[in-house]
């Protein structure tokens, strides 16, 4: 599952979930742009997901469903996804971690369905210092990335700044490229099972691998930096 939402989570979610057995989730986010290991995935978008997750022997199993839709004049040069992932989280001796299988589908597009295998390990310290890595077993893209940052809490506001980078190295022979990048926002619990999250991200690569213009359905220039603005509602039962 790639998103804002997956950067977002673990911070939006806590607010407002209950610790219980089995509880549901459900993220709406829209944006200026999706941004994701070091790329654009798609320019004025809608990204949903949606899921459930229960308690098992000390872990945390859950599956999602998590829909990307562009929409406005540069909805055609991107793809429409749906993902389908079913994981794991548990939490250890100064470590989180999580890993997850996740089938990507692109519903009415040209482009073919893979499976994701990812993970991550957040570490108890601070700025919660984080490796997250994926393989897609069909294209046999790759990549890493390391994370953390800084919350601080500001009467009903909880502010948040992460520092990224990481590097995709891709199956079909074409350039890799490595990325890095900063993210900050902000979030505040709306009610006991909602909470509202702000952000802004800007990320820059060795490739351009990011769109500046586009006309008539088609890509015409591409850049090395990129920029995203959001707003993402978080539910959770």
């Amino acid at each position: 599952m790639r998103s804002v939402l997956v950067a977002s989570s673990a911070m939006l979610l806590p607010l407002t979930a209950e610790a219980r057995e089995t509880s549901f989730f459900a993220e709406v986010a829209v944006s200026s742009s999706l941004i994701d290991r070091g790329e654009h995935l798609a320019l004025e978008v809608v990204e949903a997901s949606f899921g459930a997750e229960t308690s098992f022997r000390g872990a945390t199993l859950y599956g999602s469903v998590y829909r990307i839709l562009p929409f406005g004049e540069e909805q055609a040069e991107f793809d429409d996804e749906m993902d389908y992932s079913l994981g794991v989280a548990w939490d250890g001796a100064g470590y989180s971690a999580d890993v997850s299988a996740n089938q990507l589908t692109y519903p009415g597009e040209a482009s073919e369905a893979s499976l994701e295998l990812a993970g991550s390990v957040t570490l108890d310290l601070a700025y919660a210092p984080t490796l997250a890595g994926f393989y897609d077993a069909d294209l046999e893209d790759w990549g890493l990335e390391v994370s953390g940052g800084p919350e601080w809490a500001i009467s009903d506001w909880t502010l948040y700044a992460i520092g990224r980078a990481g590097f995709v190295r891709l199956g079909d022979g074409s350039a890799s490229r490595s990325y890095g990048g900063v993210e900050v926002g902000a979030a505040r619990a709306i009610s006991q099972a909602a909470t509202l999250g702000v952000y802004v991200r800007g990320e820059a690569a060795d490739e351009d691998s990011f769109v500046r213009k586009t006309k008539g359905g088609i890509v015409t220039d591409f850049g090395n930096t990129g920029f995203a603005a959001g707003i993402v509602l978080s539910l959770a039962n």
